[in-house]
C-alpha cells in the first residue's frame, strides 16, 4: 500500500469519528431528548400483578423459613427449653413416654445379648432351657461319636438316621415363646 491510500483510508476513519460523535452530541442536546413517559394504569397493573406480589410473597416465604430455622437453632442450642415451650400436648406425652420405653426396651434386649454372648441366661427358666439343649447337643455329639467309631453299617439306616438341629434357632425360639407368654399376662407392654 501506498502513503496515499494510507492516508486516505486515515481520513476516512476520522470523517466517520466526526460524524458519530456529532450524531451524539445531537442526541444528548436538551432539546433534543426523548423524555420517558409514566407508565399507564394498565402497565403499572400488569407489572405489579406478575413482578411485583410474587417477589413480595417469594421474600415473606424465605424470611419466615429463615425465623423458623433460627427458632429450631435456639430449641436445639438450649436443651433445658422445652420443645413446645411448655404447651404439653398428649401427643407430646405419648412421644416422650415411648421413646423412654423403647430406650428401656433396648437397654434390656442389649444386656440380654451380652449375657446371651457370654453364655448366662437371664432367668431361672432361661437357663433350664439352655441347659437342656445343651445336653440335647452333648447327646448328639455322643451319638455322633459313636457312629463314627463304628466300623460296620447299621442294619437300621432310619434309626440311625440324624435330624441336623439349629441350637441357636431353638434357644431363640423358645425365647419368643417365653416372651409372648409374658404379655398375655399384661405384664410387659408393648
Amino acid at each position: 500500500m501506498s502513503d496515499s491510500a494510507s492516508e486516505k483510508d486515515l481520513a476516512r476513519l476520522a470523517a466517520d469519528l466526526a460524524r458519530s460523535l456529532r450524531d451524539l452530541q445531537r442526541e444528548l442536546e436538551p432539546g433534543r431528548r426523548r423524555r420517558l413517559r409514566p407508565p399507564s394504569p394498565r402497565e403499572l397493573l400488569r407489572f405489579t400483578d406478575e413482578v411485583a406480589i410474587p417477589g413480595a410473597i417469594l421474600i415473606l416465604e424465605a424470611n419466615v423459613r429463615a425465623l423458623r430455622l433460627l427458632q429450631r437453632a435456639i430449641r436445639l442450642a438450649d436443651p433445658d427449653r422445652s420443645v413446645t415451650d411448655g404447651q404439653d400436648t398428649p401427643v407430646r406425652d405419648r412421644a416422650v413416654q415411648l421413646s423412654q420405653t423403647t430406650v428401656q426396651k433396648l437397654d434390656d434386649v442389649l444386656a440380654d445379648v451380652q449375657d446371651a454372648i457370654e453364655g448366662r441366661p437371664t432367668d431361672d427358666e432361661a437357663e433350664r432351657v439352655l441347659e437342656e439343649a445343651r445336653s440335647l447337643r452333648d447327646e448328639i455329639d455322643d451319638r455322633l461319636a459313636a457312629e463314627a467309631d463304628a466300623d460296620e453299617p447299621d442294619p437300621d439306616p432310619e434309626a440311625s438316621a440324624t435330624v441336623p438341629v439349629d441350637v441357636d434357632a431353638e434357644l431363640q425360639s423358645i425365647k419368643d415363646d417365653l416372651d409372648d407368654g409374658d404379655g398375655d399376662d399384661g405384664s410387659s407392654s408393648t
